[in-house]
């Protein structure tokens, strides 16, 4: 039997309008930590999701077994964007060892420009 190769994951972070968005364009599967919160909560306010810390375990178990579903699906490159807490991290990788984290750093003139060009409802606060 032929051994598979393990899929290469990546845990993108970085600040708002940083091109997390765009580095996911890349991966043969996205992950989106927010769209497991939102299934998990029954609030739409973004405050509600944004302050999930209280479900941090239930969050890790989802997103560990939404990427290992990706992996069971034979994705090559997993990215995931969204992870806010250090325990979520932390459950990822040791589920998945070997995924590699990448920030992603844009200069501050350089987001401001995206963030002004970008015209998303959910923008309601200054950029930072």
């Amino acid at each position: 039997m032929e051994q598979s190769l393990k899929p290469r994951i990546t845990l993108v972070f970085g600040r708002i309008c940083s091109g997390k968005g765009s580095y996911m364009k890349e991966a043969d599967k996205r992950i989106v930590v927010s769209d497991i919160v939102k299934s998990m909560v029954s609030s739409t306010n973004r405050d509600a999701l944004q302050n999930s810390m209280h479900f941090d375990s239930q969050i890790g178990t989802a997103l560990i077994n939404s990427i290992y579903i990706a992996t069971m699906a034979d994705k090559e490159h997993i990215v995931v964007d969204g992870i806010r807490q250090v325990s979520i991290v932390d459950r990822v990788l040791q589920a998945y060892p070997d995924a590699e984290m990448i920030w992603l750093e844009v200069p501050y003139d350089e987001r401001k420009r995206r963030y002004e060009n970008r015209k998303d409802a959910k923008d309601v606060e200054p950029l930072s």
